[in-house]
């Protein structure tokens, strides 16, 4: 005989967030962008390298000498130390970190499933004919997503500003999606649909509408409907509750059914958890659509690591 291992959600994730010298840094970065034609822009830029190089950036991010005064640089130089400083730091705030551990039995609150959800709408699903939500977003006002992240990564403070907007503006809308179906309690325990409330059309589109156009993004219900129609499901699979009875079924010698194990955030079909999991999923052979995903992200990378190394890779 062989064991039944149940599957179980990985433990309620959330952003690492930014403290002490990172966080200065960031506020530095937030200051620099009001001042940048003033003459205090360039003091503002060598408070900037320093409290990086105090942050260990220096070993990932390309700064002047420690005896160097970007005063001497021109405005469009200074922009790009800041951008490749702002990127670093955009990309440590938005790790993900585990916190705590899965409790059996306990599904996840609002604010975790929240989480996982953001997740989910950043992440392209051709096979699905869902585009992302910072797809949408950079489509609504005429830029390419990719383009942007290159620039980013390449420094371009103007399009690292515009990132960390549509991240801001991807979590407000997905936020508002969950609050829809959340109770007094904090968690969800049933998930209403994107057309329950009709008024909705009434008052300036849905709530994610509206979310987006809080932080600056005109973005047509029509172009996000297919993306939270998706996230609607997934809510509805990260918040049932199967593995207590799956956990009794098990330990009674019953049929406990069975499902692929994998990332949730990749392939929410994993979901919901209590399954009887398999590491082998005939399903999960990459498709024509998957690989050309991945193309893209490793192109990504080698552009990135060409930048980082004067072409070498």
């Amino acid at each position: 005989s062989s064991p039944n291992p149940i599957s179980s959600p990985p433990p309620p994730a959330e952003n690492a967030g930014l403290y002490k010298g990172l966080k200065e840094l960031g506020e530095l970065v937030g200051s620099y962008q009001g001042l940048r034609e003033s003459g205090r822009g360039s003091t503002i830029v060598n408070s900037i390298v320093a409290t990086a190089r105090q942050c260990n950036l220096d070993k990932d991010v390309d700064l002047p000498g420690e005896e160097d005064d970007t005063a001497e640089l021109t405005l469009e130089q200074r922009d790009r130390v800041v951008g490749r400083v702002y990127s670093k730091i955009m990309e440590i705030e938005s790790r993900l970190l585990p916190c705590g551990l899965h409790t059996v039995g306990v599904p996840p609150t609002a604010m975790e499933a929240v989480a996982t959800l953001v997740n989910i709408a950043s992440i392209d699903r051709p096979e699905e004919s869902i585009k992302s939500l910072p797809r949408s977003i950079a489509e609504a006002i005429g830029r390419d997503i990719e383009q942007i992240y290159r620039n980013s990564d390449n420094g371009v403070l103007e399009d690292a500003t515009l990132r960390q907007n549509i991240v801001t503006a991807t979590r407000a809308a997905v936020q508002a999606c969950v609050d829809r179906s959340t109770d007094a309690n904090g968690r969800v325990t049933e998930v209403k649909s994107l057309f329950d409330n009709m008024a909705d059309m009434f008052m300036g589109g849905s709530p994610m509408k509206r979310a987006l156009a809080d932080n600056g993004f005109t973005v047509s219900d029509d172009a996000i409907a297919p993306l939270f129609k998706y996230l609607e499901f997934c809510l509805k699979q990260v918040v049932a509750d199967n593995e207590m009875g799956a956990l009794l079924d098990g330990l009674n010698g019953k049929f406990i059914t069975p499902g692929p194990g994998g990332d949730p955030i990749r392939n929410p079909l994993v979901l919901p958890t209590g399954k009887n999991m398999h590491a082998l999923d005939p399903q999960a052979i990459p498709t024509i659509a998957a690989c050309d995903c991945a193309k893209i992200v490793v192109d990504r990378l080698l552009e990135r690591q060409g930048a980082d190394n004067d072409g070498a890779h």
